[in-house]
């Protein structure tokens, strides 16, 4: 078979004890794979040192573009912002923290011929109790408002960039992970699934969905599903 080109995208904040490493590896097995690939990596104004361990990973690597932020910008806009720098036909957007292993790309791959959302859903969460609540509320949103499966949403995954470029997001919260997987499911994308075992994360802290922004979370849950369910508002052609 052969493979789509891809886009991989690394986001990284204070990451500078796995980082390096994360990188390094991913680079040499995309190299060996003899795909068609871009690596962009955005280090999201890090204090620790993040920056220049990228920046020297990146010498004379053609495949590989930095982006730095000069101000913390969070993790939802630095996700947004590597989909849309992204270039070739699907972006698998991973972690720099060690918790995703790229060899769950390779083994994603073959699921484009059928496929156009491949989802590296989690066989086991490493989380709390509080964050396990909050992670099966944000999976069954979907289900029970829209009639989608989403998987496992804030998981890493494989998409074809034409959904990233056709779907513009009213969510400003992680749920725009869901909403974009809901717009896709509705204009006739296929998603599945592809389960995968997870590390607990090394170093850093997790800037994912915290109690704080469930109140937010709610409110973009709720325009979303009058844009979807009520306006119907259409998706530009791809």
């Amino acid at each position: 078979m052969i493979f789509p080109s891809v886009s991989v995208c690394f986001p990284a904040y204070n990451e500078k004890d796995t980082v390096g490493a994360v990188l390094e590896h991913a680079y040499e097995l995309l190299k060996g794979w003899n795909l068609i690939f871009e690596m962009i990596v955005c280090d999201d104004a890090s204090s620790d040192g993040t920056a220049k361990i990228i920046d020297d990973f990146s010498i004379s690597k053609p495949e590989v573009r930095v982006i730095h932020h000069s101000v913390n910008k969070g993790i939802r806009d630095t996700f947004e912002e590597l989909n849309h720098e992204s270039k070739f036909d699907f972006i698998f957007l991973n972690s720099t923290d060690g918790q995703w292993k790229t060899e769950s790309l390779i083994e994603m791959l073959p699921f484009t011929r059928d496929y156009d959302v491949i989802i590296a859903s989690r066989k086991k969460k490493p989380y709390g109790i509080g964050r396990l609540f909050i992670s099966s509320v944000f999976n069954l949103i979907p289900r029970v408002f829209f009639n989608v499966e989403t998987y496992d949403a804030g998981a890493v995954k494989l998409i074809r960039r034409e959904i990233i470029t056709r779907f513009p997001l009213i969510s400003t919260t992680p749920f725009s992970e869901a909403e974009r997987l809901i717009k896709a499911n509705k204009a006739g994308y296929k998603i599945t699934e592809y389960p995968v075992d997870v590390e607990h994360r090394k170093t850093g802290k997790s800037t994912a969905v915290k109690w704080s922004v469930l109140r937010r979370t709610i409110s973009d849950v709720v325009r979303v599903w009058w844009s979807v369910q009520i306006k119907k508002d259409h998706p530009k052609e791809a």
